[in-house]
């Protein structure tokens, strides 16, 4: 190969590395220079989810000013465009329509909520615009998207991990360790994420020879949990399971504790933020959920991950930090294989979302691929709050 060639490969290699991985789609780098690649985030901010959108912001807007800082997608910068959707579904779906609208975006991240969900993936669905769920861990927010339709949505992926395979894991785990016999089930009745947190426990906890004595619904908009708690803890259960978001579950297990329950509590994704632990405090010390990633994981991009959110932040991320850090990596490594136009924005999203089937990369979460279906396969961290505001591991379960 002659010099002048062998230098033009190189620069082009060198320009192709600029947001990590291999240098698939190399024709189409000079025409990324000088781009902006638009990301619409659409999170629960304040509401009940505002104990999750937040963290979930931040770690999405520490990836972009990493992967900008260090010459962008291709030599292209990303853009994000944030939105609060209030943790109200009708809101939610509002804001989607309004981001994709604008007609620049090429995907969409969120919504927080699993029942925010219904009404925004089905949205992109029939826009064909790619999105990627960075929390919601509800029953058939992947491959069908709440839709009503037999064939697997195309365009809604999620990196966040279903309760259909965190909460089993959790049961599990605890039930070899302390072999519970009774339990009682509290559960919103009016919120898709806790009620199908809800069908989980009870299809699961006979398999490990618990009894399911009652199950205790109540709203999410219940302020005093003083009576559903007492109906709960007069069945004098070995476990508490709670499937429920925002700040009740610290509230169910305040009360719990105050009436003299002794037992342990079992719960979903809702457990798992520092803010939902520093509220139970004292009370939710050993309360025990499936996560999607612990802080102090050796996977190889974990590390410089937490370093960098203390760094900004000062504070600890949590997993929901690392979920959406996690997002910007995968969207950002498929835009750079997508060979991108610029020009014809439903022809890109398209091209992005083919080439999201094949991301293989590194992330705090391990190296992350999706499924056939667009679900993740990963690691379950089995943590437990430490009482402190903090989590401590119990175990790690590899997935099948």
């Amino acid at each position: 190969m002659r010099t002048g060639a062998r230098a033009i490969v190189v620069g082009l290699a060198l320009a192709l590395t600029a947001c990590g991985g291999s240098a698939p789609g190399a024709s189409s780098s000079n025409s990324y220079q000088g781009k902006t690649i638009h990301l619409g985030a659409i999170l629960s901010l304040t509401g009940a989810g505002g104990v999750y959108g937040p963290s979930s912001q931040k770690g999405m807007q520490l990836a972009v000013d990493k992967i900008n800082g260090s010459g962008g997608v291709n030599g292209a910068q990303l853009a994000l465009d944030v939105k609060d959707d209030n943790s109200d579904k009708a809101q939610s779906a509002q804001v989607a329509q309004t981001l994709i609208q604008q007609g620049q975006l090429l995907s969409l991240l969120g919504p927080t909520l699993s029942n925010s969900a219904v009404a925004v993936h089905p949205l992109a669905e029939s826009f064909k615009i790619p999105i990627l769920a960075v929390s919601t861990t509800g029953i058939h927010i992947v491959p069908d998207c709440n839709y009503p339709k037999t064939d697997p949505c195309k365009y809604v992926f999620r990196d966040s991990l279903g309760e259909e395979s965190a909460i089993p894991a959790d049961i599990k785990t605890y039930a070899d360790q302390a072999h519970p016999k009774t339990g009682v089930l509290m559960v919103a009745n009016d919120d898709k994420f806790s009620s199908d947190g809800g069908k989980i426990v009870q299809n699961t906890v006979s398999q490990y020879g618990i009894q399911l004595l009652d199950t205790v619904q109540f709203s999410k908009t219940t302020a005093d949990f003083a009576t559903p708690v007492t109906k709960a803890v007069q069945k004098h259960p070995d476990v508490i399971f709670i499937t429920s978001l925002g700040g009740i579950p610290a509230k169910i297990m305040i009360e719990a504790r105050k009436q003299g329950f002794t037992g342990q509590f079992l719960g979903g994704n809702g457990f798992n933020t520092a803010v939902v632990s520093k509220q139970a405090g004292a009370d939710g010390k050993g309360a025990q959920s499936g996560s999607a990633w612990y802080i102090n994981n050796t996977f190889a991009s974990n590390a410089g991950f937490v370093q960098a959110y203390r760094a900004k932040f000062s504070s600890d991320p949590d997993q929901f930090a690392a979920q959406g850090y996690a997002a910007i990596l995968i969207l950002a490594d498929a835009a750079k294989r997508a060979n991108l136009t610029f020009s014809d924005v439903a022809g890109d999203r398209t091209k992005l979302r083919d080439a999201m089937e094949s991301v293989n990369i590194d992330t705090p979460l391990g190296r992350f691929q999706f499924t056939s279906d667009h679900d993740v396969k990963q690691t379950i961290w089995i943590i437990q709050m430490d009482g402190n505001g903090g989590f401590s591991l119990v175990k790690s379960v590899t997935p099948s």
